[in-house]
């Protein structure tokens, strides 16, 4: 009877490799869909059409981008959760996290409906306002703040993004009063601050726009100067303690196959090693990735426990 169990077992467990093998050697069979739950025009349309050519070529099929913004990128993560089909994924970003965290009917559980694929990249945020504003840096803003309560206002790329964030973190620590304005992605966000519209934001779009003169620059948020934006001081100078860094990443939907997942991260971490897309990545005043599926997944509890502490006392619910 032992004998025949462990038969029985060896059977089962062939069955389930030929299986996998199987899935994996037909995958891809048809044309892979990449998500971006954001307009066109911001970095994270930018990065997902920076990587899809190259991915094309890896797998045999066309990788297309596609746009589906809304809700703080949570419209475009459930539609990537909801996929049965295999070949729907998602170019995640840092407002999967902050989502948690900032909606109490979240449309999408960052924990149970989505799996890491890879971390593409991280990159702090920007301040910035337009080159004829008078304002000059973090101190004008909280000085010009204090004076006139409310007349200041922040653009952000989305309600629920780093950018909101970075805007709701300086009011928190400075005690000032701004209007936080949430555009529907960076690129008209950006828009309205260059035409006077809006007095300063504060995304991870903006570096390539500061370098060119078309914005002037007024911090990052991460803690410490960055080497791809060495001119810019951190908002810690100004505003101890101040600290953000974001990040984009691929998601499957949870029910993936890991030979897929694995695969897929596989000939994305390829891609991002290409120095053509290392150095494009770069030029955006990031700073490419590229890991497993479970480095990635510990990187993101970690955030999540990170801004956890830093969300929830702030009581505030976009919802």
């Amino acid at each position: 009877m032992k004998h025949l169990k462990l038969v029985i077992k060896g059977v089962f467990t062939s069955l389930v490799l030929i299986t996998s093998m199987n899935v994996l050697a037909a995958w891809p069979d048809k044309p892979i869909t990449l998500i971006v739950p954001f307009p066109p025009g911001g970095n994270t349309d930018l990065i997902a059409r920076l990587i899809a050519p190259s991915l094309s070529t890896k797998l045999g099929q066309p990788v297309i981008v596609e746009n589906k913004p809304g809700a703080g990128s949570m419209i475009g993560s459930q539609y990537v959760a909801r996929s049965k089909d295999g070949h729907t994924f998602l170019m995640g970003t840092f407002a999967n996290v902050l989502n948690e965290f900032f909606y109490r009917n979240k449309l999408v559980d960052l924990r149970k409906d989505l799996v890491p694929v890879t971390q593409v990249l991280t990159i702090a945020n920007y301040f910035a306002t337009a080159p004829n504003s008078k304002i000059n840096s973090i101190a004008d803003i909280i000085s010009q703040s204090k004076a006139n309560p409310g007349s200041l206002s922040c653009g952000s790329s989305g309600v629920g993004t780093s950018g909101h964030l970075a805007c709701e973190m300086l009011v928190q620590r400075t005690g000032i009063k701004l209007n936080i304005i949430p555009y529907k992605g960076g690129a008209p966000a950006i828009t309205d601050v260059i035409g006077g519209h809006t007095n300063f934001l504060a995304i991870n779009e903006v570096l390539p726009h500061i370098r060119d003169g078309r914005m002037k620059g007024l911090a990052i948020t991460s803690e410490k100067r960055s080497p791809l934006a060495p001119e810019l001081a951190p908002v810690s100078d100004t505003v101890p303690g101040y600290d953000l860094v974001s990040w984009y990443g691929v998601f499957a939907p949870a029910n993936t196959p890991t030979d897929v997942v694995s695969k897929l991260n596989t000939e994305i971490v390829a891609v991002i090693k290409e120095r053509a897309v290392q150095d494009r990545i770069m030029s955006l005043g990031a700073s490419p990735v590229g890991n497993s599926p479970k480095e990635f997944a510990e990187f993101i509890n970690n955030d999540l426990v990170k801004w956890e502490k830093v969300i929830k006392p702030m009581n505030i619910y976009l919802d």
